[in-house]
Parts: C-alpha cells; structure tokens; sequence
C-alpha cells in the first residue's frame, strides 16, 4: 500500500543518508581534529603547505626522520600521523599491484600506454588520466574506512606513471608501457596525462600525484638494468632523452619523479653513477636546471640497494644510502629499505648531514599536504568520491573510445575492410583470439569484465546468421610448432573471410625480459617477427583462403616480411593491447561501426638487423635510430595509418616566409573528407632543418604539430599549426638549444614524408621559409620563449 512503500522511501532516504555520512568520516590518514596536534601549525589548513611541512619535520627525532624516508612510513602516533604506503602505480588505469583488494572490487583498465600513443588525441589521454585519478581517489578512500586510516599498498594517493622513456629499440619488453619514439609526441601525451591525472575541479588539491619514470636514459636492455649504464653524448641527452621530463616539469607539474636503476654517463657526468645516485641528474638538472626544488623524487624498487649489490658503486650500504640521499632520492622504495637501515650509520659516519634528510622528508610531507592528506575529509572533494566511479558506465564508454582510436589500419587491399554480415562462414584463428589476460598489458587493473577479440566478433555477428568458428592454431603465442594448424585449417574450410589474431603477450616481452627470437621447428625466427610459427600459421592458412585479415596484438612493433606484401593477406590491422573491452572496439572497427584513425607511435623496421645493439644509446649509430635518425626504408613508417574514408589536403601555407630567430612561424592548410564515411585524421606537421657545417647529429626531420579532427562526409577544416621558437630550435653538441639561420622545410602530411613498404611514397604539402640572422643565437636569449617542447 502506499503508507508502506513511504515508509520504505524514509528508510532508504536514512540508509543513503547514513552511508554518505559514514563515507566522509571515515578514518582520514591523519587525525588533526584530536589534541594536541589539533593546535600544531601543520593541522592550521590557512597556511601554506610549505609552513606546515615545516613544521612537521621540526617535531620529529632524528630516527622518525630517517623512518619516513622508507616507501612503507610508519605512522606517527604522537602527531596523530598514520602509516603511508608509497607504492602505487596506475599506467592505463589503477594497478592492483600488491594491493589487498575485496573481491568485490572492479575498475577501468583502459588500453596500454603505446595504444593511447596512437590515437595522437592529447585531449582523450587527458580524460583518462582523469578517469583513473578518480577511480585511484575511490580505491584509495574505500582503503581508509577498511584499514582505519592507513595507506595500504597499491592505494596511496601518489602513483607511479606516467612512464615518459623513450622508446628507442622495439625490443625492449617495457616498450608497451610509454607512448611513442618521438620527443614531442611523447611530450605531448605524456603531458596530458599527467594533467589528467593531477588536476581536477578542486584548485586547492592534486587529485593523485602523478610520477615520471624512469629518469632519465632509460629503456633496456631489462635483464641488465640493475647494472648497466647508459652512456650518451650531450647533444642527445637533450635532444632526445630528456624532453619528456622536461615537459612533465614545465607543462604538467609533475609531482614526484622516479630514477631509472641504471646509471648515466656523458661529458658532465663521468663517473656514471646510477641514477638514484646521481647529482648532475637530479641535483643539476631536474633540481636547478629545471626549477623544481620541492619535487619529491623517489627510487625504484630496491633502487638505493642496488647501487651496492649490483651496481657496485658504493663498498657498502650506508654508502649507497648516503650516496642517494645526497644525490636527492628523497624516498627509498622497497620492503629491504636501506635508508631505514643504514641512514643513521651514514650519519654517524658524517657521510651525510642530518639538514639533507630533513629537507627530503620536507619534500614528502608537502607532496602529501598538497593531497589533501592532512586536512579534514568534508575539506577534500576528492575524499568524497566513492565507488560509484568505479568502471562506471562513463568510464567503459571512454574505455571503449580509446580502444578504437587507438587502433591502427595499416593495410586494406582493394577496400576489403569494413566487414559486411553477408556472408555464410566467419573463421576466427590465431593464439591471440580468445586470449582475455593478453589484452590488459602489464601494471593492469582489476576489471569488471574482459572481451577478446573472439567474444567481439562473435557479439557482433550475434542474430546475423553468420557461423563463427575458433582454433588457436598454436599452443602459445611462442608457437614453437605446426602441431596445432591442423585445427586450424578445418576451422578455415569454405570461410568467407578468415580473421587471424596473432602477436605478442607478456611471457614474450615485459618488465625484466626483452624480446628474443623464438623458433619454429628449431628455425630461428626475427626477434621482430611474428614468434616463432605464427607467421608459417598464416602463411598455411593463405595457401587455402585468400580473404585474410590480420589483427596484430603486441606492444613493440613486428614486422610482417613478405607477409605485408602477400595479396592474400588483405587487411592488416595493429590494435596494441587494447585494454579489458578491446574486443568490442576491435570487432567496432572490422564491421565499420567504428572507422579507425590510430597512427603508428612508432616505426616498424623491416628486420632486427636495421636496429642497432640495445645498449647503444647513441642515435645517430648506422642506420640510426628512430624515424629522426633512421636513412633506410622502414616497413611501416612514423605517424601512418588508413581510413575508410579518403581526405584532400590544400591551400597550405606558410606565413611569413621570412622570420626573425626568436619568431614563430604559422602553418595552415585545409583538409576535406572526400569519401562518404565520416572519419578522423590526424594530420601531422614535420620540420626539416637547413643543413649546418659539423652539426651531422642534428635530425633529418621531426614532428612539431599534429591535430587530430573528427570529418563528415564532404566536410572541410582549416587546420592550423604554429610553431614556436623552441620547435624551431636546435640542440648543439653540449646540450644547449640554439636557433639557427637558414632554410628550413615544412611538410604537413597524413604521415612521416618518405618512402616505405607500407605507405609507397608519401608526400604531403610542404614549403620553405627563411630564419634570418648572422649567427646562431640561443633560444634563452629569446624572450617568452616556451620552456618545453609540449609548453
């Protein structure tokens, strides 16, 4: 009756009232509403975090500094101060690493960071560092209500992403975890993702502090990282390796910064100290050089230890932890902490000076005021946020989005793609078909559901009539042997179209293992090829069929061979790890719901022998490395991708033709979908510079402006780019940036002008303009000049 249901209404009224009430007094982190520590000056939320930050380490002993060095910090019971975790990452989304989840608990794992790469939308990235911040903020308050305050692992309010190395060797097995091999690509995303993550609508908070890694020449050869040093000349120190971090500084902010645990040496830094260890890294560069003296930098995992055991850098332990806290590592992370251990026999041993640690443990207790963490939860917005957010519907629907932006078509024979449901048979091959785990990439969340490819296809066709058959064709994606195509080829018979899911996962490239070549009937097999016979699988199934379209999954990029030229082989598309709902994307993309618009991040190489040994660093080793360096022909070049759809570039122009060195010059040229499917593209400006006397390490050519538009059918944009001085600008053989007089040349194009396997011949509109001037001046001398690539 309706008295009873009123009165049903009035309790669940009281029930919501209740839970909400509960939800924003929860334990906070840090109790500054109990006596005496209610009066401190680090409770008073009118003053700056600096003075409260101030404050705290004034209070505390020598050994409870020293304890707070430690990634685990214990609480501080006197302050009323409760233990913080500082180990948390969240690359693609939240990462369950090592957190103590209920079960009950699921989130967004969004695509991996080489596929936010491709979609070259800096705005999108930036709605999922938003996206996972605000799941990270969710997690991280359902922790304090269940652990009292605490800060339990995986769940603190800092996390380790984004990662902004440079990915310079596609064998490297983490190279799924950055965006791109070209600095200001790389900048850009990188940038935005931060941003995302730490800002929100609350000025007075960062949401989650954001973490840049790894600083600074980073990206293998894994299994030697813990000993290896990276040696570099200056130019390419600047030039290349530090540009992402310069702009996570200059355009995001960033709050904390992880050294790499190799070490670094170059002109300026000669005794290659590891990174952790190394002052003219952090002291001279990020600290000083960049204007970032609050910035929290913490180690790796068993970072400091490791400048001990396997660097052997330091004859002992105290050594190694003053070596680090005098370099600036604020923070050791890692459950064998040396700081704890070791700093106060440092100190003793007058290895390092008590106002050294005290100024570290200043820099984490400001980065954990600027959280919010010391104030009053109904102070905090973000403290408020539940698990409604949790791989809410809004966050699947970006989920989605950026699966299929990220989606790269790199070839599509005589238009064979999108797919159309008349047809009677769809067979579906390949070890990456049904694999669920593959999709997620490494440093994953927990979510809610999983789609493969084969569960894309198959809910697609759903109602259709259409008979989807399965086979694996391979017992691992390693595919050491033909033992399984048997499967495979029945699955095939009388198939309209056969769709082969093939690539990589993480047993064949990841953290600690880089990738190496696998056989196949104990033939050795390109370490950048399909592994071991999956590329004979395809083959097989092409003597037999000839509608095959390929999908790639992987991180870092495989050449395809005679495959890519095979006629058989009508399609090919690259989907990356495209996250826990990258089947629906895919199978969006294959029946032309969605129409894909990803452009490769980086360049395919047709085989292991154009690149040079991993633990050369030097870019300009023969063929060189990366598109701004490389002279031969790659098999998929930088920035390339297809469409459904066909687009027309015209009316480019350059103004003015003539600049002074601290001018910028503005580049326009106007872009119409001439096709009768709307579409993206991406369109991508690229400067080449004039020729300069004994500067041969300077780059041929690189990306300065990319814009990527959303076309009806018929429509038509003027797209416009202006290239400042600091893209202008050119780095010398010491580091410093310099713009020179000359010729320069401006290509817009669909992607990296230039010849390939892939693309032919691309060209795009291109056009000169003239930096006058006598001599070369240094881009510091110019006024406003940005200070970052991405700034």
């Amino acid at each position: 009756n309706k008295s009873c249901d009123k009165f049903i209404m009035a309790v669940e009224t009281v029930l919501v009232v209740l839970l909400f009430i509960l939800r924003i007094n929860a334990t906070p982190s840090v109790d500054c509403q109990s006596q005496p520590q209610a009066s401190y000056p680090f409770c008073n939320i009118n003053l700056t975090p600096a003075e409260r930050a101030t404050d705290i380490v004034t209070r505390l002993e020598t050994e409870e500094l020293i304890e707070q060095t430690s990634s685990i910090a214990p609480a501080i019971p006197e302050l009323g101060i409760k233990d913080y975790n500082w180990r948390s990452n969240c690359l693609h989304g939240w990462s369950l690493s090592g957190g103590h989840w209920s079960s009950d608990l699921k989130w967004t794992v969004f695509p991996a960071p080489i596929g936010l790469g491709a979609t070259f939308d800096n705005d999108l990235v930036q709605k999922i560092g938003a996206a996972t911040a605000d799941e990270g903020r969710a997690l991280h308050n359902i922790m304090l209500a269940k652990f009292n305050g605490s800060s339990t692992e995986a769940a603190g309010l800092n996390c380790f992403s984004p990662n902004v190395n440079l990915l310079r060797d596609p064998r490297w097995g983490r190279f799924q975890e950055s965006f791109s091999e070209d600095p200001y690509l790389l900048s850009v995303i990188g940038a935005a993702y931060t941003n995302g993550l730490q800002v929100g609508d609350d000025p007075n908070y960062l949401k989650v502090a954001a973490c840049a890694k790894h600083y600074v020449v980073h990206s293998g050869p894994d299994n030697l990282r813990a000993s290896f040093t990276a040696v570099t000349t200056m130019h390419d120190l600047y030039d290349t390796y530090l540009e992402a971090f310069k702009s996570q500084v200059y355009a995001a902010n960033v709050s904390q910064i992880m050294p790499a645990y190799s070490g670094f040496n170059c002109s300026k830094e000669r005794d290659g100290a590891p990174d952790a260890a190394n002052k003219f890294i952090l002291i001279d560069v990020l600290r000083n050089e960049f204007e970032t003296p609050n910035i929290s930098v913490i180690s790796d995992n068993s970072g400091v230890k490791k400048v001990y055991d396997t660097h052997h850098f330091a004859k002992s332990p105290e050594e190694a932890a003053a070596f680090c806290m005098n370099a600036t590592t604020d923070l050791d992370l890692g459950h064998d902490n040396v700081y704890k251990a070791y700093l106060m026999k440092a100190l003793n041993k007058n290895l390092v000076d008590k106002e050294t640690i005290v100024a570290a443990v200043w820099r984490n207790f400001y980065l954990r005021i600027l959280l919010g963490d010391f104030d009053p939860i109904v102070n905090v917005s973000y403290q408020q946020i539940n698990s409604s957010v949790l791989d809410s519907k809004e966050n699947q629907e970006l989920n989605i989005l950026a699966a299929q932006e990220s989606i790269v078509l790199l070839k599509n024979k005589d238009g064979v793609l999108p797919l159309t449901t008349k047809m009677k048979k769809l067979a579906v091959i390949g070890p990456n078909a049904n694999a669920s785990h593959t999709l997620l990439s490494n440093y994953e969340g927990i979510p809610d559901k999983i789609v493969t490819v084969l569960e894309g296809i198959t809910a697609q066709l759903a109602g259709s009539g259409v008979n989807v058959t399965y086979a694996p064709g391979c017992n691992s994606t390693s595919c050491s042997d033909d033992s399984y195509f048997k499967h495979a080829t029945e699955a095939t018979e009388d198939a309209d179209y056969v769709v082969m899911v093939m690539g990589l996962d993480g047993t064949l490239e990841g953290e600690k293992h880089d990738r190496v070549s696998h056989f196949c009937n104990k033939k050795d097999i390109d370490v950048l090829a399909l592994p071991g016979c999956q590329g004979k699988l395809v083959d097989t199934i092409a003597s037999s069929n000839s509608h095959i379209i390929l999908v790639l999954v992987n991180g870092g990029p495989l050449s395809l061979g005679e495959l890519y030229s095979n006629d058989k082989i009508r399609a090919v598309v690259e989907v990356f790890y495209p996250g826990a709902l990258g089947g629906s994307a895919v199978a969006s993309v294959l029946f032309g719901e969605y129409n894909p618009g990803g452009r490769m991040p980086v360049t395919t190489y047709t085989s292991s022998k154009e690149v040079p040994d991993s633990t050369d660093y030097n870019m300009n080793t023969s063929p060189g490395r990366t598109y701004r360096y490389y002279t031969g022909t790659p098999e998929v070049p930088f920035g390339f991708g297809l469409s459904y759809t066909t687009f027309d570039y015209s009316n480019f122009q350059i103004l003015p033709m003539n600049i002074k060195q601290c001018d910028s010059v503005h580049v326009q040229v106007m872009v119409k979908n001439t096709g009768k499917m709307m579409g993206d593209e991406v369109v991508q400006a690229y400067l080449s510079p004039p020729s300069i006397h004994d500067k041969s390490f300077i780059p041929k050519i690189q990306l300065v402006g990319f814009n990527r538009q959303s076309f009806d059918p018929g429509d038509r944009k003027d797209i416009k780019f202006v290239i400042n001085p600091y893209l202008l600008s050119l780095v010398d053989d010491d580091g410093e940036r310099y713009i020179f007089p000359g010729k320069y040349t401006i290509h817009v194009a669909k992607a990296l002008p230039g010849k390939s396997v892939a693309g032919g011949e691309i060209k795009g509109e291109s056009g000169s303009f003239i930096i006058k001037g006598d001599k070369p001046i240094k881009l510091s001398d110019c006024d406003d000049a940005p200070k970052c690539i991405a700034c």
